[in-house]
């Protein structure tokens, strides 16, 4: 009697290899904990001479700073950034790239949304523009913004409070990817907690909130269902309390 292996077992064997290369490629590729994999990073953003802030591909939102000033990033062309397989970590040889220089990294720490929304809307209040970014024009005035700290009302789905503050569903199409946005405001909104029919109102007359000078949220008379989508999108300005705007970022 002779023996032989079982039937498909070769198979299995090999299943099983390739299943393990598969599990160990993907782990290598993972970013270290505390590091920032910046192989496809979404937007840069610079505010002072000493550090930028980024937007990973993952949503995820960092500060990197340098060893010594680095002023002007922005303004060189578009900026690189230079680190062992696309992982930055702080832990030296890793440079930001722009206008033939070369920013050593001294450290990299990840940010909330917040902070990110407040450093890409003072950015984009200066003359220079980073990345691709919305672009609202008028007669006399023009608008930048970003959906890092910027909402339309035209893709607004719903709003109303929950444990993160004032919350507002919007378009993830027409968002940058974001679907819910928190939106802060000042301590005179508390009608806004039994979510009222409301009117968003840009201070620029745009349909972007930014958190701009002047944008406001407007307490209405309840409409009817079938005028609340209406609102939403009306700019007019009518009679009702006004909330101050004071931050808006993506919700996560």
């Amino acid at each position: 009697m002779t023996t032989s292996s079982l039937p498909g077992s070769r198979p299995r064997a090999a299943l099983l290899v390739l299943s393990l290369c598969f599990a160990f490629a993907s782990t290598s590729q993972a970013a270290p904990a505390g590091c920032m994999d910046a192989r496809e990073l979404k937007e840069m953003k610079q505010i002072t001479p000493n550090s930028i802030a980024l937007l990973a591909a993952d949503q995820t939102t960092w500060q990197v700073n340098f060893q010594n000033e680095c002023p002007g990033l922005m303004a060189a062309g578009k900026p690189k950034i230079l680190a062992k397989d696309g992982q930055v970590c702080g832990t030296g040889n890793e440079f930001v790239r722009a206008g033939g220089r070369d920013c050593a990294i001294a450290a990299v720490q990840q940010i909330t949304r917040r902070d990110f929304a407040d450093i890409a809307r003072q950015a984009d209040r200066t003359p220079l523009t980073t990345l691709p970014t919305v672009n609202v024009s008028e007669a006399k005035r023009t608008l930048r913004g970003s959906p890092s700290y910027c909402f339309d009302t035209r893709h607004v789905r719903s709003y109303g409070d929950n444990a993160k503050g004032f919350i507002v569903q919007t378009n993830p199409r027409r968002s940058g990817g974001n679907r819910e946005y928190v939106v802060e405001v000042a301590n005179n909104c508390r009608a806004l907690m039994h979510s009222p029919a409301i009117q968003f109102k840009s201070g620029y007359g745009t349909s972007l909130i930014c958190g701009n000078p002047g944008d406001v949220i407007i307490v209405q008379e309840q409409p009817q269902a079938s005028e609340r989508a209406a609102v939403l999108r009306d700019t007019l300005v009518t009679a009702g309390e006004r909330c101050d705007v004071l931050s808006v970022y993506p919700a996560g």
